[in-house]
């Protein structure tokens, strides 16, 4: 959604999402069942031909291929504005009771073992520059060169609205 209000502006995105909808697109309730269910790619039986996922997605299809794989099944669209990039974090909230150990849990956390153990793990990059990339990462993930950007104050102040006009949209 937000590489679409990045797109299209904030007055206009839905209109994009209006044309999606009126095409068949599909939602669901979770990526499982969109991935597992509905695509009819290589880890689905679906009749949808394509998936929202990630640019992680393809390294995960030759990992968790029933039969080995020398090139992955799938592939991402990273071309430029075409994907918002989604930052995970982890922080200490104001008037924790354990701030000391909460600080060691969040410095294992950004640690270089921990970083590199991450990606098979997860399925994200990891933030510790430091960190290497597992082999299946650097042969099969993409990295959009630039990805659809806004700006944090923007998304902050108009997320729970611009969520509210989607699902209105979108879902009904």
């Amino acid at each position: 959604m937000l590489a679409t209000v990045a797109r299209f502006g904030p007055d206009k995105f839905l209109d994009y999402w209006k044309q999606l909808k009126g095409g068949g697109v599909k939602v669901v309730d979770g990526w499982e069942t969109a991935y597992y269910t509905e695509f009819s790619g290589s880890s689905g039986k679906g009749p949808m031909p394509l998936v929202v996922s990630y640019a992680s997605s393809p390294p995960a299809e030759v990992i968790f291929s029933k039969t080995p794989l020398t090139d992955a099944p799938t592939g991402s669209v990273v071309g430029d504005g075409a994907c918002f990039r989604q930052i995970e974090f982890v922080g200490i909230l104001k008037g924790a009771r354990n701030p000391d150990l909460a600080r060691k849990l969040v410095d294992f956390m950004l640690s270089v073992k921990f970083q590199e153990d991450m990606p098979l793990q997860m399925f994200v990059f990891p933030v510790n520059p430091q960190a290497k990339l597992p082999e299946a990462f650097v042969r099969y993930a993409q990295v959009p060169k630039n990805p659809a950007t806004l700006p944090p104050d923007d998304i902050a102040k108009n997320r729970d609205k611009w969520i509210q006009q989607w699902t209105e949209t979108v879902l009904r």
